[in-house]
């Protein structure tokens, strides 16, 4: 099999677990996927939209969109950096929170079944050859 295309199955199956979550949630697919990156990477870090649009390959404005549904929604708020006045930090809201939860859950759910029957040793070559095929596209 192709390199391109496991990698492309196992995206799909992925984003059709995750989507089911997002639809019991009440959430599109789109909006789903961000929020789990939100929810993720804001453990460790302050998060833009700039994260966002990298993040994704999304244009600005597209960001922008999505961003200003999910801040109606409820379910985030962007509020003034600390640093940087003119920067806003995305988090999620108090009122998200079960969405939040259930996110983790499903997160934690989803790396069990990945990693079921994987050793520490293949999972650290598999993310090493990720990481280099993803700076080869960027090449």
């Amino acid at each position: 099999m192709e390199t391109g295309k496991l990698i492309n199955k196992i995206s799909i199956r992925l984003r059709r677990r995750s989507g089911k979550t997002g639809r019991l949630l009440g959430i599109t697919e789109a909006q789903g996927r961000i929020l789990e990156f939100i929810l993720v990477e804001s453990n460790d870090r302050q998060l833009f939209q700039k994260d966002i649009e990298k993040e994704f390959g999304l244009r600005p404005s597209t960001a922008t969109e999505l961003l200003k549904t999910l801040e109606e929604q409820k379910m985030i708020q962007r509020v003034c950096s600390d640093c940087d006045g003119r920067y806003k930090v995305i988090q999620f809201t108090e009122a998200a929170e079960h969405i939040r939860l259930e996110l983790q859950r499903q997160i934690q759910q989803t790396e069990e079944l990945l990693m079921k029957g994987i050793t520490h040793d293949e999972l650290d070559v598999f993310m090493r050859v990720g990481e280099r095929m993803l700076e080869n596209l960027d090449d």
